[in-house]
C-alpha cells in the first residue's frame, strides 16, 4: 500500500532532527566517561537522556499554582549556627506541605536530610528558601516533579 501525503507528513513531523554543537575537548571526555558508566552505548541517547532531565528540572519553575510533589535534598554541618533546630522549625512551619523526612549522621560533622513535599509549587519554593537561607547548609536540591 502506497502511503497517502498525509501519512508522509507525519512520518517526517515526527523525524528526530538533527542538531551540531561545540564542546569543549575535556566537557566532551568527561560526557563520553559518564554516558558509559549510565550504561548508553551512543551519544544520540545520553543526550536526549540529559535534556529531558533538564527540562524535568525547570520545567516546573514558572508553574505557580500547580500542584506537584517531590523530594529536598540537604547535606549540612550539624555544628553551625544550630543547623539541625533551624530546620525542624522550618518544617514545622510548613507541615502542610511535608509528607515525610529523613534524618541520617554520615559523619562527626555532615548529616543528610530529605524531607518528601507535596502541594502548591510556590509553597514549596518558600519552604527551599527558607532551608537554604540557614548557614551550614553545604548542598541544597529540590528534586519536584509536576502532578498531571
Amino acid at each position: 500500500m502506497k502511503p497517502t501525503n498525509r501519512d508522509d507528513h507525519n512520518h517526517r513531523k515526527n523525524r528526530a532532527t538533527r542538531i551540531s554543537m561545540s564542546l569543549a575537548p575535556k566537557l566532551l571526555k568527561q560526557f563520553d566517561k559518564s554516558m558509559v558508566q549510565a550504561g548508553f552505548s551512543d551519544r544520540s541517547k545520553a543526550i536526549q537522556a540529559a535534556l529531558h532531565a533538564f527540562v524535568d528540572e525547570n520545567e516546573w519553575k514558572g508553574a505557580e499554582n500547580q500542584s506537584g510533589a517531590g523530594a529536598v535534598f540537604m547535606l549540612y554541618d550539624n555544628h553551625t549556627y544550630n543547623q539541625d533546630r533551624e530546620s525542624i522549625h522550618a518544617q514545622h512551619e510548613y507541615a502542610d506541605i511535608i509528607s515525610a523526612s529523613t534524618h541520617v549522621h554520615l559523619d562527626h560533622h555532615n548529616c543528610l536530610e530529605t524531607i518528601m513535599v507535596k502541594g502548591q509549587v510556590k509553597k514549596i519554593r518558600e519552604l527551599v528558601k527558607v532551608l537554604s537561607q540557614n548557614r551550614g547548609i553545604k548542598s541544597l536540591k529540590l528534586h519536584f516533579v509536576t502532578l498531571v
